[in-house]
């Protein structure tokens, strides 16, 4: 019984950013992959983050219902002693993610289902190599919309009980050591990546963290207003909005200067290229303006036929394909 409502919300944690990112493509018409992920990320916080915030409210007053019905005159005090209950219906969340999420991602399902149910329907020597590339051996993306709500949804949860119940720090912790292992290894050998961002959504999950502790603190206002301790709650009064103004800062001296070549850079790049002779506007190139793809010279197209063995040279850079029926190295 404990379980099942917690199952019933990872299922619908997992089914929203396909929903999200219907609506970024179908309805809002977004262009470009950078901008669909950027658009499920805020989404998927906010509804995760309004989530745990109506689950405390409504998880405490629900426990503490007939209590406040019995002595209404009491209700402050006893909402102050039922929030920290709530607790544990959270660490069950961290424990069902570390100990079934994270090993879920490493066994990646739904490209193994995928796998075995193409070699079941379709022979590879069969295939020609888009289909082999599009369907059997189809590269895995890393999806910044799906990922990194749900290392936030981790973060926001310790940060709102980090001093009300601190038992879950420590299942927060063992959480994110298994994340550590489990995505450091999916991002060298398994994910490839579809786009270049230059690190563009960085910034968004840095102010969203700094939100999530935002939340945190005047959680913990509130709960020190419930359990009476005024002066405790006057002295932290003022964290938000410090907290806010640091946010505000690091978006000034980091996020948009970033965005910018900075006039060091610049000074360097001009010294690079009076030196460089050849960089003149005497020989300025006719393709500058061009399309990268316009300007490719003509090659030889691959061959469509399947490929039956993979020969990587020593240095791990060349890759020949070995055709089977050709019997011939392209």
């Amino acid at each position: 019984n404990g379980y099942l409502p917690v199952i019933s919300l990872l299922g619908l944690i997992l089914l929203l950013p396909v929903v999200f990112e219907a609506v970024a493509i179908k309805y809002e018409k977004r262009k470009t992959f950078s901008d669909v992920q950027r658009s499920i990320l805020g989404r998927y916080f906010y509804y995760q983050l309004a989530n745990i915030y109506v689950t405390v409210t409504a998880g405490t007053i629900w426990d503490s219902l007939y209590d406040i019905l019995d002595h209404p005159t009491y209700m402050i005090s006893i909402l102050g002693k039922s929030l920290p209950n709530v607790v544990g219906y959270f660490i069950s969340i961290l424990v069902t993610k570390t100990l079934a999420g994270l090993p879920m991602i490493l066994l990646r399902g739904g490209a193994l289902a995928r796998l075995l149910l193409l070699k079941s329907c379709f022979r590879e020597k069969d295939l020609t190599r888009r289909e082999l590339e599009g369907g059997f051996y189809r590269a895995q993306v890393l999806m910044y919309g799906w990922e990194y709500p749900t290392q936030l949804l981790v973060i926001v949860i310790c940060f709102t009980y980090a001093c009300i119940s601190p038992i879950i720090l420590p299942v927060g912790a063992f959480y994110f050591l298994g994340a550590f292992v489990v995505y450091k290894k999916q991002v060298l050998f398994v994910y490839t990546p579809q786009y270049e961002s230059g690190g563009s959504m960085f910034p968004s999950v840095c102010d969203r963290t700094l939100v999530g502790l935002i939340c945190g603190q005047v959680t913990l206002i509130g709960y020190c207003l419930l359990r009476e301790g005024f002066y405790q709650s006057f002295l932290m009064f003022p964290l938000p909005f410090w907290t806010f103004s640091m946010m505000i800062r690091f978006r000034d001296m980091y996020a948009d200067t970033s965005k910018r070549l900075n006039l060091e850079r610049a000074i360097k790049i001009d010294n690079e290229r009076r030196i460089d002779q050849s960089f003149t506007h005497d020989h300025f190139h006719e393709d500058f303006y061009h399309q990268p793809v316009r300007t490719e010279k003509s090659a030889e197209p691959l061959s469509s036929r399947p490929l039956s063995r993979v020969v990587i040279s020593s240095d791990a850079k060349i890759i020949s394909y070995r055709s089977f029926e050709l019997g011939t190295i392209t």
